[in-house]
């Protein structure tokens, strides 16, 4: 055997080591909700998408994944996603263990092409390249997307997004490169941008990548434009897709001053979290300490920088502000705050880690080099496995909570006479857009809302813009019905889900209020009501 296949052979192992400490830093910390419930939108999303013939994929191209089910028709055409819906449902649509294997599947393998990413792209050293992917994989923000079932509306439009960037990047690198590589980033965009919308960045992407990093200068020449037209091409119909079903090409009605200035704040907190791990972590302390490493990382770059990787500071300006400014541009019309929108944004900052770190790893002295590389990777590894222990606990709180909601609902609709009226207040991250969903098959062996008549506050109820109504009629119908039909009150605790409950039994009053409630002439009124009913359990619970 040559020294030189023995050498390749140990880069190999060096690489299999490093994919393999990515895979189980992605996978370890989540190993704890495999099991987890459904919560919030998983109600609905799983009952719709499982419920559909294996044949009904084509279909998703040229319509809404989510039908009218929240009351709208939301525009969203994601028939990649909708399809992993039907795979998992081939173990059970009941069973959500599938759908979090997927999820985690997702993450690592995500966190793999950060790997290869900063690898082949940033060019930064094993070492540092693998830092920067078990960094993106630990960072707590990313426990919604990974947590939670309907996470994976970010999770596969970012892997799909990478693949594609890190593929056009492979053909664009220097020396002999396969067409196939071009065309694999072709059919990988493809699949992107029909998992969700905000993939429609990609061509920016590649075009200031080529700029930036590649010291490609813009040219109005046929050799400068021929690659970018298939991504355009390729975008412009999706949008034009989206403007026949929906009538607009990217929520552009959304895009108010009012909009903006509500969107600002998302932003700053979107970087708190970025930078620091969670919003609740930017104090003034860590914005200084943060300041003064960058700035002695940024003077040592400069002492050191010819063994640095080449063109060190246009990688840092692209992973950097332009890769964060790309992947939070979408946000402007996301109109809701949530980490999981900034899932592909962080990998930028994950890949300016791995830079750091490829710096920290340029200083001579090596007592220093290794105490103050130590203490980085250390420190920041410390600092997101101490903020992701608890963001993953309250997913998996959250769960157990709507497991044994779910299972109390059923026994009470079981055991009441028909035609009863259940008000039921569940913790809003456990039920939220829940109802009535929780109440049907796959979740229940029957449709208990046949059974018996279900009020929930407006936050728990799928269809808010029907809430209002859909209340008020369900009111309307046990008051018809008063003298041959109760009222079961339901309230579960959002720490332990310990359920309390009350009937007109218990509670004489109980009828009285129910007609009070049928009354009200506001929604807002018509809310508090519930609520406050709901809030006399927590007072005097009577525990079950």
């Amino acid at each position: 055997m040559t020294r030189a296949s023995i050498a390749s052979r140990l880069r190999v192992s060096d690489t299999v080591l490093a994919s393999l400490a990515v895979c189980l830093a992605a996978s370890i910390p989540y190993l704890s909700t495999i099991r987890n419930y459904f919560v919030a939108d998983d109600f609905g999303v799983v009952q719709l998408l499982s419920s559909k013939p294996a044949l009904y994929f084509p279909r998703w191209f040229v319509s809404s994944w989510m039908d009218q089910i929240w009351g709208f028709t939301p525009d969203e055409v994601r028939p990649f996603v909708a399809a992993s819906y039907q795979l998992t449902a081939l173990w059970g649509a009941a069973s959500p263990e599938a759908n979090h294997l997927l999820n985690i599947a997702f993450h690592a393998a995500t966190g793999l092409l950060v790997l290869a990413i900063a690898r082949t792209v940033a060019r930064v050293s094993l070492i540092a390249s693998t830092f920067a992917a078990v960094a993106f994989v630990l960072f707590p923000f990313q426990a919604e997307t990974v947590a939670w079932i309907t996470g994976r509306v970010d999770s596969m439009p970012a892997f799909f997004y990478l693949a594609t960037f890190l593929t056009y990047a492979r053909w664009r690198a220097p020396g002999p490169s396969s067409p196939w590589l071009y065309m694999a980033s072709l059919g990988l965009f493809f699949v992107a941008l029909f998992c969700k919308q905000n993939t429609i960045t990609m061509t920016a992407t590649i075009v200031l990548y080529d700029v930036i990093v590649g010291k490609r200068m813009v040219r109005l020449s046929w050799t400068w434009l021929w690659p970018y037209l298939p991504y355009t091409a390729m975008t412009v119909g999706y949008l034009w897709v989206r403007y026949v079903l929906f009538g607009e090409v990217a929520r552009e009605s959304q895009l108010s001053l009012e909009a903006i200035s509500l969107t600002s704040g998302f932003l700053v907190r979107h970087l708190q979290r970025s930078l620091f791990g969670t919003p609740a972590a930017a104090s003034p302390l860590a914005w200084a300490i943060l300041a003064v490493a960058a700035g002695g990382l940024l003077w040592q770059a400069r002492r050191a920088r010819t063994n640095l990787p080449r063109g060190s500071a246009a990688l840092l300006l692209y992973f950097g502000p332009v890769w964060w400014l790309l992947g939070v541009a979408p946000i402007l019309v996301a109109g809701y705050e949530s980490p999981r929108h900034i899932y592909l944004a962080s990998v930028g900052w994950a890949i300016v880690l791995g830079l750091a770190l490829e710096v920290l790893r340029t200083i001579r002295s090596f007592e220093t080099r290794r105490a103050l590389t130590s203490v980085f990777v250390a420190g920041l590894i410390a600092l997101y496995l101490v903020q992701l222990w608890p963001a993953v606990g309250a997913w998996n709180r959250s769960a157990a909570v709507s497991r044994k909601a779910v299972a109390d609902l059923e026994r009470e609709a079981l055991a009441a006479s028909e035609g009863t009226l259940l008000i039921v207040s569940a913790p809003v991250r456990s039920w939220e857009w829940a109802v009535p969903f929780v109440a049907r098959p796959p979740y229940t062996q029957s449709d208990l809302t046949k059974r018996v008549l279900i009020v929930s506050p407006w936050l728990l109820h799928c269809c808010r813009s029907q809430w209002w109504d859909d209340a008020r009629r369900t009111l309307g119908t046990w008051s018809a019905r008063r003298d041959r039909s109760g009222v079961v009150v339901l309230r579960w605790d959002a720490q332990a889900g310990t359920l309390s409950r009350v009937t007109d039994r218990d509670d004489p009053a109980l009828g009285a209020l129910m007609e009070l409630l049928r009354g009200t002439d506001t929604l807002e009124a018509l809310n508090s009501g519930i609520l406050r009913i709901a809030d006399r359990l927590a007072i005097s619970p009577v525990a079950r």
